[in-house]
């Protein structure tokens, strides 16, 4: 009976998997929503890029972008790799807004 409790509570691969992917969509999403302040400040400054928030899924970090976030600085967009705290969807995208807004 102890098995069938432990497999019951843990979620399957493709769960964590989805879950994840969901997160990851919803937090991009969401960063990627300009504020009433960005939009205006963007009109201001034609010139001006939006800020790409990239965000990892699960069995990963941060530190996968490495590679892509100088390429995305050079080629002027200002770039945030945050850490994805991996706890559930609504609560990593409130964490990955939350970063967003800062």
């Amino acid at each position: 009976m102890k098995t069938k409790m432990k497999s019951a509570l843990r979620p399957s691969r493709r769960r964590v998997v989805a879950l994840t992917a969901v997160a990851g969509v919803a937090a991009f999403s969401l960063a990627s929503m300009p504020s009433a302040s960005a939009a205006k400040a963007q009109s201001a400054t034609p010139e001006a890029k939006p800020t790409v928030v990239l965000v990892h899924g699960a069995f990963a970090d941060s530190s996968s972008w490495n590679s892509v976030i100088p390429r995305l600085r050079h080629a002027g967009y200002p770039v945030a790799a945050p850490a994805n705290p991996l706890r559930g969807v609504a609560s990593d995208s409130d964490y990955l807004e939350a970063i967003s807004r800062a």
